[in-house]
């Protein structure tokens, strides 16, 4: 009964974070008891259609065990939060759709602007190009590999197509590698030699991801602070 209650008020709190959700399902698994003291032995959570920050996924599948949170307070009408990190198995997935929704995301334009940068750091106009105002209008996966489209204007405020692809693995668990990326534009086209590695942090543990069959999937750990 106290699961039931507890699922329900977690479901409520999750679609307060997101701008969409479907299906959202939350399974609490314990003994009434444990979870009244705030001990949480298993959560099983899972949805379709995200929309988080303006990012969009398929598909979300989260697994957290051992949690703590303040539960005796929560009775009390106080907000619910963890009382301990913890780290969680994630799965999720997302296709070309997905992508090209989520393309205006402040994080997905902060991150393309960051490749940007590193893809033209050793060209001989790099300062040049690092200050072009890029503006990425499509994304598609094709061949194992994300090719973006956009465009930036030129001295002459002539507006300049520009394409960049790239393929994408794990290094480590905490590393994306991006490879075999290709630039086509004006100022700078060819294909980079060296991979570009991103450090995803120690919050971030992934064990598998793919590109394949016009999806993105992704399998690994996530830490929820506290």
């Amino acid at each position: 009964m106290i699961g039931k209650l507890l699922s329900s008020a977690v479901k409520l709190y999750l679609r307060s974070q997101v701008e969409g959700v479907e299906d959202l399902q939350v399974k609490i698994e314990g003994k009434s008891k444990q979870i009244l003291q705030g001990y949480i032995p298993q959560v099983l959570m899972s949805c379709d259609r995200v929309v988080y920050q303006g990012l969009h996924l398929s598909r979300v599948q989260l697994n957290g065990t051992n949690i703590a949170v303040n539960l005796p307070e929560v009775l009390k009408r106080q907000p619910l939060k963890l009382l301990e990190a913890v780290f969680v198995e994630l799965q999720l997935s997302l296709d070309a759709a997905d992508l090209q929704a989520s393309l205006n995301s402040a994080l997905l334009q902060s991150g393309l602007s960051d490749l940007w940068d590193l893809t033209t750091q050793d060209h001989v106009d790099s300062q040049k190009l690092t200050k072009l105002r890029v503006a990425w209008q499509t994304v598609a996966i094709a061949n194992n590999q994300l090719n973006f489209a956009g465009s930036y204007q030129n001295a002459l405020g002539e507006s300049t197509e520009l394409a960049l692809s790239t393929g994408i693995d794990l290094t480590n668990a905490h590393t994306l590698c991006l490879s075999s990326l290709n630039i086509t534009s004006d100022l700078h086209s060819g294909k980079l030699e060296r991979q570009l590695e991103i450090d995803l942090g120690t919050d971030v543990a992934l064990e598998k991801l793919t590109i394949e069959s016009e999806e993105i999937f992704c399998l690994g750990k996530i830490k929820i602070n506290n």
